[in-house]
């Protein structure tokens, strides 16, 4: 693992919290399309390997660095999975007190989401919120 700083990983977040601030925006936003470069500030922040994000974002690396190269934006679907992770990222910094506890815990089966791993759950959007929602469970001590 390679995991950036808090410093590196607050200024990731922060680039794109605007964006996913509320529901309407974050839909506006995704609409327009985001760049490209925003997979790979995903990669820094989540750690994850290359064929890992591959299967969550449903496209290669190879694919993302043409798209970077060629200024070409992310499509509207792709946008918001990635300000859905940025969203989530955020939380879990702030639940967890950092990026690298937090990857630590989606890496672990979770006895709030019938034991799955939260990591396996984020090629979808539903299970991106399903997440989130343990997120809140623990950050309010509902652990039930």
């Amino acid at each position: 693992m390679n995991a950036i700083g808090s410093k590196e990983s607050s200024v990731i977040l922060t680039k794109y919290q605007k964006s996913f601030n509320d529901n309407i925006t974050l839909v506006t936003v995704s609409k327009k399309g985001l760049l490209p470069q925003a997979v790979f500030d995903f990669i820094l922040l989540s750690d994850f390997s290359f064929p890992y994000v591959e299967k969550v974002l449903n496209k290669t690396i190879k694919t993302f660095t043409s798209y970077k190269k060629n200024k070409t934006l992310l499509d509207p679907v792709l946008s918001e999975k990635l300000l859905k992770f940025f969203s989530l990222y955020d939380k879990g910094q702030s639940v967890f007190g950092s990026i690298k506890e937090f990857n630590k815990w989606l890496a672990e089966p979770s006895f709030g989401l019938g034991n799955m791993v939260p990591q396996e759950l984020l090629d979808t959007i539903t299970g991106i919120q399903l997440v989130a929602e343990e997120l809140t469970r623990i950050e309010y001590g509902d652990l039930a």
